[in-house]
Order: structure tokens, then sequence, then C-alpha cells
């Protein structure tokens, strides 16, 4: 789902080593070093926003809380990273990563530059960069002007590729995010069943959550019984039955994501939308096709067409990013990998109104394994 990103990030962030070793990351770093050493670059530049971090938090567990942040990791010697933020904000931005070397990107020359000259003076350095596809033009330009022609950039994207096996770790903190998610689309529900408006009950999973130490919370709900989904208006009072929210929520650096559909009276477009997503459910499982598991949920959701707002697509994966691709549309070739992650969301519109209900999915070598799903 599209969301709006706020301009501050306001959750709580830190690096939990007893969740997330430090011995993780050295085998994370090692990854940069296979790709260095096969390809001869000396160093590895790895960009991230407020907005997509993917990699970033990956190698680092560094997720900017405004702007952006940028980690150089070279083959031989320390890291240093940039931050976006004051000199007054590097304390608590050194407590989410195990880069000892944090500096404000405020001060770009005073810090960048004398990284660069680590590298001496003889001959072209390659180096290796991940993410600089959402870096913004002026800054781009900046870089561009420190390295000169003495350094050539090649994309290292491939290093962490979208559809990777997550390790037990990562998938254990997605149980965690999970269960904030659950945590707090039941506080949603609950809200809006007591007599709330939607938009007071899309408040109220938020605040869960963020109680919960979430480090990001998203929320959308509707204002027109379920046919569409909107960010926070300020329309508080605003009460509609059905009702239909989303909630997603980022804890260690991992999304999760839940739709909350609610009703005070029979809704045959809800028994739809879960026969639906039962299908896709039970069609899941290593190899499966995307389109097939597109057709058995749009074959149960009928005589429903698709929601709208899912786009054509009854799910893809989901981690690090909300979406990180292999969207299950109706054309999708691409087929489920055990180790991956997806979240599922399947819903239509009716005369009464629409729904959807949605679930999240960590695919074993022997079929799906639920971490959270939408109630009723």
């Amino acid at each position: 789902m599209h969301t709006v990103h706020p301009s501050i990030i306001i959750g709580s962030y830190g690096w939990d080593e007893d969740l997330l070793p430090r011995d993780e990351f050295q085998l994370r770093r090692a990854e940069l070093d296979g790709a260095m050493d096969a390809r001869g670059w000396k160093a590895m530049l790895i960009f991230g926003d407020a907005a997509e971090h993917r990699g970033l938090a990956y190698y680092t567990n560094f997720v900017p809380r405004l702007r952006w942040g940028m980690a150089l990791v070279p083959r031989e010697g320390e890291p240093l990273l940039l931050c976006s933020m004051s000199s007054r904000d590097m304390p608590a931005m050194r407590l989410m990563t195990w880069i000892q070397d944090v500096r404000s990107g405020w001060e770009w020359q005073r810090n960048f530059d004398p990284f660069l000259a680590r590298f001496g003076a003889e001959g072209t350095v390659d180096i290796g960069t991940i993410g600089l596809d959402v870096m913004t033009p002026a800054l781009f330009g900046q870089l561009e002007r420190s390295l000169g022609n003495r350094f050539r950039l090649h994309d290292a994207d491939f290093v962490l590729p979208d559809d990777r096996a997550l390790r037990p770790r990562e998938v254990s903190l997605l149980r965690q995010s999970c269960g904030l998610a659950s945590g707090a689309a039941a506080a949603m529900a609950q809200a809006w069943c007591a007599g709330q408006g939607n938009e007071q009950a899309a408040l109220a999973a938020e605040r869960n959550a963020r109680l919960a130490a979430a480090q990001d919370v998203r929320t959308l709900a509707s204002p027109d019984g379920g046919r569409t989904l909107v960010p926070f208006s300020g329309a508080l009072g605003r009460r509609t039955d059905p009702f239909l929210g989303y909630i997603a929520v980022k804890a260690m650096g991992f999304w999760a994501e839940l739709f909350v559909p609610a009703s005070g009276r029979p809704s045959a477009g809800l028994d739809h939308a879960k026969a639906g997503l039962d299908a896709a459910l039970a069609a899941m499982r290593p190899g499966a096709a995307a389109g097939a598991i597109h057709a058995k949920a749009a074959a149960a959701l009928a005589p429903l067409a698709l929601h709208p707002v899912l786009s054509g697509s009854v799910g893809r994966r989901i981690g690090l990013s909300l979406d990180e691709g292999g969207a299950l549309r109706h054309d999708g070739t691409s087929a489920l990998k055990a180790g991956n992650v997806y979240a599922l969301h399947v819903g239509g519109v009716d005369a009464a109104g629409g729904a959807i209900v949605s679930a999240m999915v960590a695919m074993t070598p022997e079929g799906p394994e639920i971490l959270c799903r939408s109630s009723w």
C-alpha cells in the first residue's frame, strides 16, 4: 500500500544486540567483502533515505530519521557513516549502528572528503554502490564533485537481491513486527466498535504501536465505507459502517501490515474477501507461480472484482521494505520461494461498501506459516 511518509520519523530507535548480535553484521559485511574482492572494488557506498533504506538498514542497522544516511565501507579499514543531522544528534545516532565513526552529513567536505583521501592519489578507484536510485539529484551532484574523475561508481544492488531468503534471526524479528501489527490492528477495531470515528480508530492503532516501541507506523482509513483508503485528514468524528482501515508497523527494521475490516452487521463482501484469502493461502507453496495464486484468490472472491486500492495484486514480498517486489498479479511469472515473507491481501467492493482482509506469511520448505492475519 502507498501511504504518506512522515517528514520526521518519531518512533523508538536503537540497536538491541540481544535480538541482532554483532556477529550478524559480520556475516553481512562478508557479503560486501566478497563482492568487492570479485570485482576489484576498493569500497562500497550504501545509501538510504527516511522513505527507503533497505540496504542501509540491512548492512548497518542504521535507519535515517530525517532525510538521508550514507555508509562508506572500505575493503580494508573502518567504515564511515554520514547522516543528514546536526553534530548535536550524533550521540543518539551512534546508538543505532555497529559502525563507530558516525558523523554529520551537514559537514560534507570535512567528513566525506578525508575518507576518499584514504585511497591515495594513484590510479582510478572503483566503488560499488547500493541504493543510489533514491538519492536526490542535488546530493548526487555533491557526491560527484567530491569523487571527481578519480573514482568510478558501479551498481552493486545485486549484492542484496530482493528475493533473498531471510535468515532465522530475521524471521524472528519479523514475527515481532507482526505481533505489534496485530496488537495495533486489534486496537483499531476495538476503538471503532466502541463508537469512535474512523480516523480516531486509526489514531488508537498508531498510539498502540508507538507505545509498543515501534520504529515507524503508517495508517490509512476509509471515509466512504471501505471504497477508498486515505491518510489522516482531521475528520475525527466521521464514522461509517462498514469500516476499513490499514496499518503498517516497523520494528527492528522490518515491516508488517494488516488490513482492518469491521462492521456492525453481516457483510457478504467480507465473506467473499475471507474466502479469497483462504484460497490464496491454500495455494501457497514453494514454486507456486504468482499468477496461479492470483487466479485462486480471484475465483473465490467472485462475483466481486479485486478491490481497486490493491492495484491488481493480491500480495507481494515484504521485509526491510513495505514492497520488496514480486507482486502476485494475474500475469505474474515469479515463483514463491522458501525463506521469503509475503503480505497477502484480498477484497472487493459491493453495494454495501468495501472489505479487504490480509495475512503475513513466511514461506517454508513445507508450506506457508501464517505470522499474523486480519481478524473480524
